[in-house]
């Protein structure tokens, strides 16, 4: 299981856009300074700002003084957000449903199994998703500088 290098290269892009806007007052930074710094492909920068654009977390400026910025507050932007913008909402563990109990001799205990182990898969992920929704970038920010 995991996630899609473009989740963590996600996080950056917003992150940086974030933290350089503020330390240095850029209204838009450019797609082009953005992949320089971050070491991330230009066609990948677009493909994920589109993205993070059509759900509201950055928006951009065309021309030469244009480029992205965030579209609201670091504050407001969880990893969460940024996670249902590049990964979907579908489930973490997909849990096997056509399964055979009519083969054991004890059917309720293995019934039992399988209900209590799909308990555990969706504690599991709703406790990473509440760190996530409780995860804003400043937060992470203020954190690493």
């Amino acid at each position: 299981m995991s996630f899609s290098i473009a989740f963590s290269q996600a996080l950056e892009i917003a992150s940086y856009v974030g933290i350089k806007s503020k330390e240095e007052h850029y209204e838009y930074l450019s797609i082009e300074k953005i992949s320089e710094k971050l070491n991330i492909p230009v066609p990948s920068i677009k493909r994920i700002s589109s993205l993070l654009k059509k759900n509201g977390i950055l928006s951009s400026k065309p021309g030469i003084y244009g480029g992205l910025r965030l579209a609201k507050p670091a504050s407001k932007i969880t990893f969460y957000d940024i996670l249902v913008t590049i990964e979907g909402t579908s489930q973490l563990f997909k849990v096997h449903k056509d399964f055979n109990v009519d083969v054991f001799q004890d059917q309720n205990k293995v019934k039992s199994w399988l209900q209590e182990s799909s308990g555990v898969l969706n504690k599991a992920e709703n406790a990473m998703l509440d760190v996530l929704k409780n995860t804003n970038l400043e937060e992470i920010n203020k954190k690493s500088s």
